[in-house]
């Protein structure tokens, strides 16, 4: 199919307003959606009206308010506050326990420049570049204190970096994601006993490395979503293993966001968090009836609440 020249029109709020209005959505205020749209973007807000819309009669079905849009909207905002917290809490326990556990084995705490540390040294080569700049531009007490004072003799070409501990504090989660991909699991082992590695990845409730590291894309994923204020209620996801096994009632669908929730009760419920992820669920599809009547969309399957395995 050959490109078209994309020549649509500018149309003001009120313009948009009466476009919907004339597709059989009800709108009580018009002052307040023509306010809406003009703060968040048609398009944006547009997303949160398709669950309301039949594609067959370009119309929206009977009964359809433009409030019903409004409330998935507000309940996605509070979803995304009540993930990111999660996702917070979850990437400082990441991070702090790879950093226990490898400085432990390595009596190393500049483990991270060391090559000897990882399996795939390309890839922390660029970590670290990224690493030193961020560690250069920082103006911590931290890390003026130690670039005042110290320096490491562990890899010669940054040797201005500090402890891990110490440039922990500046990493991304994506760098946390590529320490964890990258990080050579055998020198880890230790046998009879199981490998340290495999052992932190069960306090999290993963079977071992593999899947941890898995899950750990997966909270990336989610991640990336809540920090750029995108749609995360009903979005498409990488399905992350094992937790569907788990599951005695099966998702409405195995790429949506019920599959991440159910991975967040069991990291929570792994490490003994004070984070009820099911309670907060309900009191938000309470909250929100419109969000309620269109859980399956996130993967919520019937009777969810049911499931033995949130108890």
């Amino acid at each position: 199919m050959p490109y078209q020249l994309y020549n649509k029109p500018y149309c003001a709020p009120r313009d948009l307003v009466t476009h919907i209005e004339n597709q059989g959505l009800t709108i009580q205020d018009k002052a307040m959606a023509e306010s809406l749209l003009s703060d968040i973007n048609y398009y944006r807000f547009k997303i949160y009206l398709k669950p309301f819309f039949n594609q067959a009669n370009n119309q929206f079905h009977a009964g359809t308010t433009f409030e019903n849009g409004v409330e998935l909207y507000r309940f996605d905002d509070e979803l995304r506050d009540i993930l990111f917290s999660f996702i917070g809490r979850i990437e400082i326990k990441l991070r702090s326990k790879l950093d226990q556990v490898v400085t432990c084995q390595t009596q190393n705490p500049f483990w991270y420049l060391d090559d000897a540390s990882f399996a795939n040294t390309g890839a922390v080569f660029g970590l670290r570049n990224i690493l030193a700049s961020q560690f250069q531009n920082s103006k911590d007490d931290f890390s003026t204190h130690f670039k005042q004072n110290y320096y490491n003799d562990t890899n010669p070409n940054f040797k201005q970096l500090p402890p891990f501990w110490m440039i922990g504090e500046l990493t991304t989660f994506g760098n946390v994601v590529s320490l964890y991909k990258s990080i050579d699991k055998g020198i880890f082992n230790d046998q009879p006993n199981p490998n340290k590695l495999d052992v932190l990845a069960r306090e999290f409730g993963a079977r071992n490395l593999k899947q941890i590291n898995d899950w750990i894309r997966a909270i990336k994923d989610v991640r990336n979503r809540c920090a750029h204020h995108s749609r995360v209620w009903n979005g498409n996801y990488r399905e992350p293993s094992g937790i569907t096994n788990m599951l005695n009632i099966a998702p409405a669908h195995p790429n949506r966001l019920y599959l991440f929730i159910a991975l967040s009760h069991k990291i929570t419920k792994s490490l003994g968090m004070d984070f009820d992820i099911k309670t907060l669920m309900s009191d938000l599809f309470n909250k929100y009836p419109a969000a309620s009547a269109k859980a399956n969309s996130a993967g919520f399957p019937n009777n969810w609440e049911t499931d033995q395995f949130w108890s």
